[in-house]
């Protein structure tokens, strides 16, 4: 598996956290729970701009890693 590729599971696998957090916060009935899945929704967030911009300086040094 290519750098590229995993820099990009990485950054799919970090989406799939994002939406398990979301449904998490959506169905807790515990306020500090919803609050807490909130705040680390938004750390995700950060976490896949900054792959995402990672991603675009791969596939801009690198041909092979196009495609996403």
């Amino acid at each position: 598996m290519t750098v590229g590729s995993q820099v990009k599971q990485c950054l799919s696998n970090i989406k799939s956290i994002d939406a398990s957090l979301s449904r998490l916060a959506i169905i807790s009935q515990d306020e500090e729970a919803k609050r807490t899945f909130h705040e680390m929704m938004m750390i995700m967030e950060e976490v896949k701009d900054d792959l995402k911009k990672r991603v675009g300086q791969l596939e801009m040094e690198e041909l092979q890693y196009k495609g996403f």
